[in-house]
């Protein structure tokens, strides 16, 4: 829903049906994908509610109904499409979120510049300055596929991780000694088993 004009505020929100995921792992939940005014308000709501509460699963459906309305063979009155539970994450009051659930980059005007290049953006970012020891791993410098998720922190955190080992003359025979993990890009990850290793 890219600007909603049957909701009070026209934010845009993402919606993903859990229940189309292949047997065993469907399940009945929508997930939902925001960001600015409406995550913000979603994280009030989450502060204002003790998790699982009456008060606070009416407060969500109450929230979403109007786009959960919308999809195909929804009915007021069955039982199946009113919602038992909610669950809400609040990075944007946690400090070590960094107050926030994921990056966003500023955008370059076409107008002014001609030209939108966010895509070398992200590749400077991620590459960072090796020649400094300065690199950066997280979901804003993952793989474009996975920009803004778990999985891209993943793999970017890994990414890292085998540039920093490179760079420190640690190749993978040695790395493999002490264990490996799989990486994103199929590559060999060194895992250190029961110490300190190297984070990212």
């Amino acid at each position: 829903w890219l600007a909603p004009s049957y909701t009070s505020h026209n934010w845009p929100v993402e919606c993903v049906s859990l229940s189309s995921l292949p047997t065993p792992h469907a399940q009945p939940t929508l997930l939902f994908y925001m960001h600015g005014p409406l995550a913000a308000h979603t994280t009030s709501l989450a502060n204002t509610h003790t998790p699982s509460t009456p008060a606070y699963i009416a407060a969500f459906a109450d929230l979403f109904k109007p786009y959960i309305a919308r999809l195909p063979n929804y009915s007021p009155s069955s039982p199946d499409c009113i919602p038992i539970d909610a669950l809400a994450t609040n990075w944007s009051h946690d400090e070590f979120a960094g107050w926030g659930s994921y990056s966003n980059f500023q955008t370059s005007s076409e107008r002014e510049t001609g030209i939108v290049e966010l895509d070398k953006d992200i590749e400077a970012l991620r590459w960072g300055a090796p020649e400094r020891r300065l690199w950066f791993a997280g979901e804003h410098t993952a793989p474009f596929v996975a920009l803004g998720t778990v999985t891209g922190a993943w793999w970017s955190g890994e990414r890292v991780a085998r540039r920093i080992l490179r760079a420190y003359g640690l190749d993978e025979e040695e790395v493999g000694e002490q264990g490996e993990a799989e990486g994103a890009e199929g590559e060999k990850v060194g895992v250190k088993r029961g110490g300190t290793g190297l984070g990212a």
